[in-house]
């Protein structure tokens, strides 16, 4: 590794931790801004029925209404279990940063709480070129109407939380889940002989909706970890993420609640994006990458109107979350442009003919 490359992991290195820091940080603004602010603790004693999404587009309201200061905590604790699994699967976030500077730089991506700002950063970046790009030839992409008072500003960060889990529920766990359960039960049929021991088929089920990488090398099928993402991600599911993904930026434009026609654009994208790392690192990977896009920001949106004027975090957050996403952009496309380069030169643009030696 030279001294540049050094350098250059010792950047990426600092401003992911820096950024996961950030994301701790606004896990504890969350409970904070509950219940511990009048306006929250206003809020937590309403009551809310909230609606369920399943495969798609079926949905039904809870027949059980919640607190929402019960409801809130219920979804916290959720993302709080997906941080302690991103730490501790598939390699420990202390290992991979312990030995970042000692092993192969794809070896970083073992695991999700390591990428998460890599990938989210780049998302970020990636869609709001896309949303300024549209804005130039006239195509809008609208928005949630701005919350006025207390009760709508909770209300909001409620449904944010809520849509992080629900969503990804509804158009990634229970359609691909559904559809790599079916599969992979018929090649476990296909390769083993006699009865498959009722817990094993247990361990299969779950592991296809929660660990969908774990699930495929039960059966000894092309996985992620090891065979990479083009090819550990098969053509089926390659379809469902896209038929997926469309369905998802379809559902914002008729949700009604602001969205113009430009969104389905940007969603479309976030959801594709959502449904890669599902398959690559589980169900916790697209519920925090959600998280990212609605709890996150809009925590420190709020802690800077509740906290105090001093509590200036959110600009200083976006900010370097956008540049760094920008930087791994260039980066990103620099190193595809050099292998498509690099391969062109190694095709030879007429066959070449063998001649004997004389």
């Amino acid at each position: 590794m030279n001294k540049l490359q050094q350098l250059g992991m010792v950047t990426l290195t600092v401003t992911v931790l820096l950024l996961v820091a950030s994301y701790l940080l606004a896990m504890l603004l969350g409970p904070a801004l509950f219940y511990l602010t009048p306006a929250g603790l206003n809020f937590t004693v309403e009551e809310v029925q909230p609606p369920i999404l399943l495969f798609l587009l079926f949905g039904f309201y809870s027949p059980f209404t919640l607190n929402t200061g019960h409801f809130f905590l219920l979804l916290w604790s959720i993302f709080a279990l997906c941080f302690l699994a991103s730490w501790k699967l598939r390699e420990s976030f202390y290992k991979v940063v312990s030995n970042a500077f000692s092993q192969p730089f794809n070896k970083l991506f073992n695991n999700w709480l390591f990428t998460m700002p890599i990938v989210a950063s780049t998302l970020l970046a990636a869609v709001s070129l896309i949303i300024d790009f549209q804005n130039l030839f006239g195509v809008p992409t609208g928005g949630i109407p701005l919350p006025q008072t207390d009760a709508q500003r909770f209300d909001l960060y409620l449904s944010l939380s809520y849509a992080s889990i629900i969503e990804e529920v509804a158009f990634r766990i229970t359609p691909i889940g559904t559809l790599l359960l079916a599969r992979l039960f018929i090649i476990q049929g296909w390769k083993t002989t006699g009865r498959v021991p009722l817990q094993r088929r247990l361990k299969l089920f779950l592991a296809s909706f929660l660990y969908p990488d774990k699930a495929k090398r039960m059966v000894d099928e092309k996985s992620v970890a090891t065979n990479g993402i083009r090819e550990g991600i098969s053509k089926g599911e390659w379809i469902m993420l896209l038929i997926t993904s469309l369905i998802f930026g379809a559902a914002h434009l008729f949700s009604g609640i602001g969205w113009e026609t430009g969104k389905i654009t940007s969603t479309f994208v976030q959801g594709f994006v959502f449904g890669v790392v599902y398959l690559a690192y589980g169900i916790k990977a697209p519920i925090l990458l959600h998280w990212f896009f609605n709890y996150y920001f809009y925590s420190y949106e709020l802690g800077t109107h509740y906290f105090s004027s001093g509590f200036e975090v959110f600009n200083i957050v976006y900010v370097v979350t956008y540049i760094f996403g920008l930087f791994l952009l260039a980066t990103f496309a620099i190193y595809g442009l050099r292998r498509l380069f690099s391969r062109q030169r190694l095709t030879p643009s007429e066959p070449v003919a063998l001649l004997p030696s004389p």
